[in-house]
């Protein structure tokens, strides 16, 4: 999803609110309730887009994290295979286990740090996506309110109906 494609279309919105005629002896306005709920559906038919980029980087993040675990166990068994080879004689097999042992900590540091890395990075991108998504639905949500609340009038949040999505304040 392109952010500023949404960015443009709650400025859009933001305008048409902006730009309403004003009632007298109120703050409310009058506006083109069709554009402001096109706008707004505009919005929502982009928000799957985000989601379905963000499991798109999920997954690539397991690919990597399952890639580095392969490159891990490479590198293990090609130190398992240099110290068998390595077994000869006293001091080689000495200088192969202790080589041996350093290919083995070191291909576990390796895949840790992939792992961690590939954790934190998702978890990044998890509260990005999250706070892109607060914001939008902040906007909207304050966007959609003005539309309907009279000056002096406060409406309990806790009582909204996110699921209310007609031309119609709710009554009651």
């Amino acid at each position: 999803m392109d952010f500023m494609t949404t960015e443009r279309l709650l400025d859009k919105l933001e305008e048409i609110l902006n730009s309403g005629k004003k009632q007298m002896f109120s703050n409310m306005r009058l506006v083109d309730a069709n554009s402001c709920l096109a706008i707004v559906q505009q919005i929502r038919s982009q928000l799957p887009t985000e989601l379905s980029e963000a499991i798109v980087i999920l997954r690539d993040c397991d690919k990597l994290k399952e890639n580095a675990e392969h490159e891990a166990n490479e590198i293990i068994n090609d130190a398992h295979e240099r110290a068998q080879m390595l077994v000869s004689e006293s001091e080689i097999t000495k200088e192969g286990e202790r080589k041996a042992a350093e290919y083995v900590n070191n291909a576990g540091q390796f895949a840790d740090n992939l792992v961690e890395q590939s954790y934190i990075q998702v978890n990044n991108m998890y509260i990005e996506v999250e706070n892109v998504m607060r914001q939008m639905l902040d906007t909207v949500m304050a966007s959609r309110e003005s539309l309907f609340v009279p000056e002096g009038e406060e409406q309990d949040v806790g009582q909204q109906d996110p699921v209310n999505r007609t031309n119609e304040p709710r009554r009651g």
